[in-house]
């Protein structure tokens, strides 16, 4: 505001001083042709003159002007800002001293608390529920008495976990089969015994190799491999018992696992049974290898050791409980995976390479059993929802004569996805044996759902 009317002044000034001067309206020509007769300007240039030095005078003097409005302003600001700094914190200090008094006053009052009902869903397990079915066409009229072409409905599973506190977790899996209900794992793991250390106890399946700790569902095939339904019996190993895993320090490879299981030895086709006085101790080293920035390579080896003599047992002729002699039972396998996975196509591309070697020495009676087993695959995703991929199979039967016996088979397949609650899977199963008459073939159709948070568990 002051600006303006400082600039209106001195407009007015100027239009006053030059209407005033001689010579400001039109001039005559008489007066525009007399020339100058002392040599000295004419008086109307000694005043225009005298005009530009008052302008150049009225423009420092509005400077300065301009110069100390600015420096009221700034002045202004800074004690507004300032006002307001002190309001705010009166304000704080206010509702401190409230704060605190009210505190007080509920100290010495009794607590209301109140339930959050609403919230307590949040402490309920995680459920699942996968089911897995297929349907068979065998080539020959009757394979077996009990295997023929039809429809088969093979496993419900009810998945439950739970996160008991920051601590430890439980997990149980809950099998609806054909033949009943069986509980196939239960088990608590506190997750951090120890830097590095986690503890499990329960129900679980092994870690001998790779897939004996995958549950059927889960499997890039159909079913588990023929050598280790050979050597680990058709259920694989799962046990009672406890199982310390250590995440060793970086030694020989990029990562180092030591799993150490001691378990009763309660799996019939190589231990005692139901007669499982002793306990059987599996140790597993896992070494992982970065080869890569998309490829990795994982080498595990395992060995067990069990008992199969029967403790306990009732004689037939005295009916007192006796125990057999000392029978051990040894395992040993071997298992690599060998995986490329590009970063950046993680969704779209893979291969996967995956073996194992499986071997048993068992101690009978009257003689000693060998026998060994082997798989290997190859799998490769193509597209984010189609896998491609065939497996070989070759084992020796589990007998204490089984020289020159071998069975082979091969089972090439096509997995799709429709989501990752949705699996369907086309197989061709070609097996040949010694014991059988003839090749077997057959042709599998399976479909796998999940519903809940835990999709197809491998656990």
């Amino acid at each position: 505001m002051r600006r303006n009317t400082i600039a209106a002044q001195l407009s007015v000034a100027i239009l006053l001083m030059l209407r005033a001067a001689p010579g400001s309206g039109q001039q005559r020509p008489e007066q525009a042709e007399q020339p100058q007769t002392d040599g000295k300007p004419a008086e109307g240039d000694s005043r225009v003159r005298s005009v530009e030095q008052a302008l150049e005078q009225m423009k420092l003097h509005q400077q300065k002007l301009d110069r100390r409005i600015k420096e009221l302003e700034q002045k202004n600001e800074e004690q507004a800002l300032e006002l307001l700094r002190q309001q705010a914190g009166a304000e704080v200090a206010a509702d401190s001293d409230a704060t605190k008094q009210v505190n007080e006053e509920t100290d010495l009052k009794e607590q209301e608390y109140r339930g959050g009902q609403r919230a307590l869903q949040a402490m309920n397990p995680e459920i699942s529920v996968v089911g897995d079915a297929f349907g068979k066409w065998i080539f020959e009229e009757y394979a077996s008495e009990d295997d023929r072409s039809g429809f088969v409905f093979r496993v419900v599973g009810l998945h439950l976990q739970s996160d008991l506190d920051p601590f430890s977790l439980a997990k149980a899996f809950i099998e609806v089969t054909p033949g009943g209900v069986e509980l196939g794992e239960v088990y608590m793991t506190w997750t951090s015994i120890l830097p590095g250390v986690a503890l499990t106890v329960g129900k679980f399946r092994q870690e001998f190799g790779v897939v004996n700790r995958w549950h059927v569902p889960g499997l890039d095939q159909i079913d588990f491999p023929l050598g280790l339904r050979e050597v680990l019996g058709p259920e694989g190993l799962n046990q009672v018992g406890l199982s310390v895993d250590w995440l060793m320090p970086r030694l020989w490879a990029h990562a180092n696992h030591l799993v150490l299981q001691v378990t009763n030895g309660q799996n019939d086709h190589l231990f005692a049974g139901k007669y499982f006085s002793i306990p059987s101790i599996l140790l597993r080293v896992k070494s992982y290898y970065d080869l890569t920035e998309s490829t990795y390579f994982e080498l595990g080896l395992t060995s067990m050791v069990g008992w199969n003599n029967k403790r306990g047992v009732k004689n037939a002729q005295t009916d007192a409980l006796e125990d057999e002699p000392w029978r051990e039972t040894w395992l040993w396998g071997a298992d690599w995976t060998l995986m490329w996975e590009p970063l950046r196509q993680a969704k779209y591309r893979n291969v996967v390479l995956r073996g194992e070697l499986y071997g048993v020495r068992q101690r009978l009676a009257d003689a000693e059993l060998q026998t060994m087993g082997l798989y290997q695959y190859v799998q490769a995703k193509v597209t984010r929802r189609l896998e491609v991929g065939t497996r070989f199979d070759w084992a020796m039967p589990f007998a204490v004569d089984n020289d020159g016996r071998h069975t082979f088979a091969l089972q090439p397949y096509v997995t799709w996805w429709q989501s990752p609650w949705v699996r369907a899977r086309l197989l061709y199963v070609w097996t040949t044996s010694d014991e059988l008459a003839m090749d077997d073939h057959r042709m599998m159709l399976q479909l796998t759902f999940a519903a809940g948070p835990h999709k197809h568990e491998r656990y």
